[in-house]
């Protein structure tokens, strides 16, 4: 994160932070608890990861608002889920995912961008006649949480000591959710730039930049340990022909159905990545020229296998590969790796497409 952004976050923070402190000091009775709890979560999750804000709440959130239980869920809106983030149930599932409308009392606080407070668990209207080890016989609340009238996701609280919530209590939980909102959303905004600043924006691969940089840091590992490494570079066949056919919208789904068969040819340690236009890369640590061809070819007739449907319309493409396996004994340098295997790719292409080759010095291999 740049240092500018990074202070105007902060600054951000700051303002919440001293208006919900002034708010608390307008209130009586347990308002100085309330200010050192509201100062302690602040300090506990200001800019931090969103995993690391997910782990401090369940540790510390139940204490600091004088609750039993607590669930977080992140709401995603253009799929209508609720995503568990965090919570301190002893039953619940982890990475437990529920459509929106599984749940009546989420699904209602999100429909109407407000809170939701039953008294009395039993009595309640979302209560299904079953007994929950999860709530007593007291209050519980729902909070949608919000930025700027975007529900980013819900806060349940439920069950405290003396039974019941009282009006200073509530206030305090309203006006701690809206900081969890603005910490949550602006972790999610240093993660998605971070991701942004990695990957291909379309197809969820690493981009041209980060794969130079990964590339140099395989190369220079390989020169050390004396370890094999290989690189594969791909290109869709006749993709031209896609577009002009079914249209840009089917090639961009083409593009990320193919980046898709990658990224499940690939092992933990890989380097998928697209390099331009319909070009992809796969950096292959740990991988000789013959294991690398086997890995491209399996994509490569994969791809040829996989069958596309444009409006009832189904078609097929193929893809070409040039392969290149570093030579640690050289004096090779990333670039001399991409244009080996560009130059092999070449091949493939002049004789006849649809093939994996294998260039440089090396013993070649056709496929197709």
């Amino acid at each position: 994160m740049d240092k500018d952004r990074f202070e105007k976050l902060k600054k951000q923070e700051s303002n919440v932070i001293r208006s919900l402190l002034k708010k608390q000091n307008e209130m009586l009775g347990q308002s100085l608890l309330h200010l050192d709890h509201l100062i302690y979560l602040q300090k506990s999750i200001s800019l931090m990861s969103l995993a690391d804000i997910n782990k401090v709440l369940a540790d510390k959130l139940p204490y600091i608002l004088f609750i039993r239980y607590f669930s977080l869920f992140l709401f995603d809106k253009s799929k209508n889920v609720l995503s568990l983030a965090s919570h301190n149930h002893p039953d619940l599932t982890e990475n437990l995912v529920l459509r929106q409308w599984d749940s009546e009392i989420m699904s209602e606080a999100i429909t109407r961008g407000s809170y939701i407070l039953e008294s009395d668990y039993a009595k309640s209207r979302f209560f299904q006649r079953v007994n929950n080890p999860l709530f007593e016989h007291n209050f519980f609340i729902t909070i949608p949480l919000m930025i700027e009238n975007e529900i980013i996701g819900v806060l349940n609280l439920n069950d405290n000591e003396k039974g019941y919530l009282n009006v200073t209590d509530l206030d305090f939980f309203l006006n701690v959710s809206e900081f969890i909102s603005l910490s949550i959303s602006n972790a999610q905004s240093f993660e998605k730039a971070e991701r942004l600043s990695v990957t291909d924006g379309l197809t969820g691969l690493t981009n041209r930049q980060h794969l130079e940089a990964s590339l140099m840091s395989e190369i220079l590992r390989s020169r050390r340990y004396r370890s094999p490494l290989s690189l594969v570079m791909m290109d869709v066949d006749y993709f031209k022909g896609v577009n002009d056919t079914f249209g840009h919208q089917e090639g961009d789904d083409v593009l990320t159905s193919i980046a898709s068969i990658i990224k499940s040819m690939c092992r933990s340690h890989d380097v998928a990545a697209r390099y331009g236009g319909e070009e992809f890369v796969l950096v292959l640590p740990e991988t000789n020229g013959s294991g690398a061809w086997k890995i491209a070819e399996r994509v490569r007739e994969e791809v040829e296998n996989h069958r596309f449907d444009h409006e009832g319309k189904v078609h097929s493409v193929t893809i070409s590969c040039g392969i290149a396996e570093f030579n640690n004994e050289g004096n090779q340098d990333y670039t001399d790796l991409i244009r080996v295997a560009d130059a092999a790719l070449y091949q493939a292409k002049e004789s006849g497409r649809n093939k994996t080759i294998m260039g440089g010095g090396n013993e070649i291999f056709k496929g197709g």
